[in-house]
């Protein structure tokens, strides 16, 4: 191989070896602008997104003191947290725009000083992308008519809406108690494409 035929081989080959790289490098950038275009249209349509939420007391508060001194035999200096659970429903594939609720049952009992007790339920959903990331965030007074230590059962609902990025949404749900905060419940909803392109929502914890 001689001089010249030597060169243009090297150009040539330089050449190639740019072109492959400058197309690695589109199609990476590609990927991260439809990956910021995704994160913004599901923080759109969740930011929009109406909760409604509902609570019911079904123990007083006698009933859980007397259940909780039989257990330790005294009241706890404050108030205190004894019980939370948190589930996804229905926990199936459904379509979006179809009701989605997470419920939950907590236990309160008073403290031995301390009757007028602040009860919180706070709901986060997170990006898909980023999980780090908060579309949603709501808190609620559970027990804002009585102001009192109990058990309740809870339940937020919305509607996931249509043409959300299919994808892991993590779900995390908290009890605050007087402004403490107790560990949190994740779970997470998986949103799919099934037959027809029809989008539906498989929620699992």
């Amino acid at each position: 191989m001689n001089s010249i035929t030597s060169n243009r081989y090297l150009i040539s080959t330089l050449l190639a070896m740019t072109l492959i790289t400058t197309s690695a490098c589109n199609s990476k950038r590609l990927r991260q602008i439809g990956t910021i275009v995704a994160v913004g249209i599901a923080a759109k349509l969740i930011y929009d997104m109406v909760v409604d939420y509902q609570s019911k007391q079904v123990n007083d508060e006698a009933q859980v003191a007397t259940r909780y001194k039989k257990l330790h035999g005294h009241l706890p200096p404050q108030p205190l947290l004894v019980d939370y659970e948190s589930s996804i429903k229905p926990g199936d594939v459904v379509s979006a725009g179809t009701d989605i609720s997470i419920q939950s049952r907590l236990e309160v009992v008073r403290g031995e000083s301390t009757r007028q007790v602040n009860i919180q339920e706070k709901i986060i959903i997170f990006d898909n992308e980023d999980p780090t990331k908060e579309l949603k965030s709501l808190t609620k007074v559970v027990n804002e008519k009585t102001k009192t230590s109990g058990a309740f059962v809870n339940e937020f609902t919305f509607k996931l809406p249509k043409g959300m990025p299919q994808g892991i949404y993590p779900v995390r749900t908290q009890v605050i108690v007087n402004g403490q905060a107790y560990e949190a419940v994740h779970s997470q909803m998986q949103l799919v494409k099934i037959q027809s392109n029809v989008q539906s929502l498989v929620a699992s914890f």
